[in-house]
């Protein structure tokens, strides 16, 4: 009898921390909806991370006051499409792109008119142990607006140069940009990135403490871009070592620094892969002390850095359906300064004459551009142009093929160049 009546008190407690559970995570939930938003985005003329054409997404408010909102730099784009946003029972509203980030993929945009009725995300800034977290991936997969998926966080996890949340909460088509939520505490942990093709559960989050500090930096009108460094990273997937010195894919190695030391600080701060590094470098310009591992001793050594450039304020020029910008190869532009076609639309002039996606300009009528300013001159006028590009080969043994296109330019008009 006695063991029974405990049973049914034990019984009882765990459908009371049953119900309490459930109608937490429906509390968490609910308030998402109030801080998630819809973002649609139409692209004509692409940079070549971006693609042409509509996509829809997801994203959060994060500012109330400067109307700030996260979402993915492949949700946004890069600064040529148009990107609207909605809360939840509301309109769709035109957004301005405040950031996007070279390296991560996540963006900020700023909208005009936030409903009373909407929530700022809290994020979590600092929580890197995230392992068997229970989390939800808010947004809207398939049109299915304002919804959620439920599963784990793996761990955070190096992949393809940078930490990113895995988790096999489910991240479709619409997910992308909105909140992965703790379901412990209701904070924001990542945002929705991306799955792997043809797996299960292999879904990706923009870890939050890079975007955390870039927000914070941006508040004080400084540029929260990742630094440009004079180092190149190898990376020992076995050890789980991802800061070993390889080189420098734009010039010499700083001075007293070798290949094969491994980065284990740098001004002071412990650091094990190349996203801490860039984020305890953001905002930042000048020297950094670096402390390196060189077989059993710890080496310190000066190295000096920039940011990287803003995307919001490349240079790039329209010519006939084809935009024009830096070579999207960093080290190729280093060392050649070419200017290449980000994209070229189907169906223009541009096209018809014979430019494609890729296509690298060397020549105008015999003169190298030197810059898009340059480049905007020696295509004005009405005299026709004898174009020489360059594309890769579709010859095996051959890295590049060469071409000659006689090209009358009708429309040339550059952006952001003073």
């Amino acid at each position: 009898m006695y063991e029974m009546q405990q049973l049914k008190i034990f019984s009882q407690v765990l459908l009371f921390l049953l119900g309490s559970l459930a109608s937490a995570t429906a509390s968490i939930l609910e308030d998402a909806s109030k801080y998630a938003v819809r973002i649609k985005t139409s692209i004509s003329y692409p940079f070549f991370e971006d693609e042409a054409g509509v996509s829809n997404g997801a994203g959060f408010l994060v500012d109330k006051d400067r109307g700030w909102v996260i979402t993915n730099a492949h949700v946004s784009g890069r600064g040529t499409g148009t990107v609207e946003v909605l809360f939840k029972d509301n309109d769709f509203q035109e957004a301005e792109i405040v950031y996007v980030d070279p390296e991560l993929d996540f963006s900020i945009l700023t909208v005009k008119h936030i409903p009373d009725s909407a929530l700022v995300a809290q994020l979590d800034c600092e929580t890197r142990r995230l392992n068997g977290l229970e989390v939800a991936a808010f947004g809207h997969p398939y049109s299915l607006y304002f919804s959620a998926s439920r599963g784990i966080v793996s761990k955070v996890r190096f992949y393809e140069g940078h930490d990113w949340v895995q988790t096999d909460a489910a991240i479709n088509p619409g997910n992308s940009g909105g909140p992965l939520i703790s379901l412990n505490t209701g904070l924001i942990i990542g945002i929705n990135a991306m799955s792997l093709k043809d797996s299960e559960g292999l879904n990706f989050a923009v870890l939050m403490a890079p975007v955390c500090k870039s927000l914070e930096l941006l508040k004080d009108n400084l540029n929260p871009s990742p630094p440009l460094l004079p180092l190149s990273f190898a990376s020992d997937n076995v050890a789980e070592n991802y800061l070993i010195v390889a080189g420098n894919r734009l010039g010499k190695l700083s001075e007293g620094i070798q290949i094969g030391d491994e980065v284990i600080a740098v001004n002071g701060i412990e650091i094990s892969s190349p996203t801490e590094l860039a984020t305890e470098l953001r905002g930042k310009s000048g020297n950094a002390e670096f402390t390196f591992k060189r077989g059993d001793t710890k080496i310190k050594g000066t190295v000096e850095f920039s940011p990287k450039s803003k995307i919001t304020e490349r240079q790039y020029l329209m010519v006939d359906g084809g935009l024009i910008a830096e070579d999207i190869y960093p080290e190729r532009f280093v060392q050649e300064k070419h200017y290449m076609f980000h994209s070229v639309r189907k169906g223009s002039y541009a096209q018809r004459v014979g430019f494609g996606k890729g296509e690298v300009v060397l020549t105008i009528d015999g003169v190298k551009p030197t810059s898009i300013e340059h480049l905007e001159k020696l295509l004005s006028g009405e005299d026709e142009k004898e174009i020489i590009t360059r594309h890769w080969s579709s010859i095996d043994e051959l890295f590049y093929d060469y071409f000659k296109i006689d090209y009358q330019p009708v429309f040339v008009r550059s952006y952001n160049v003073p």
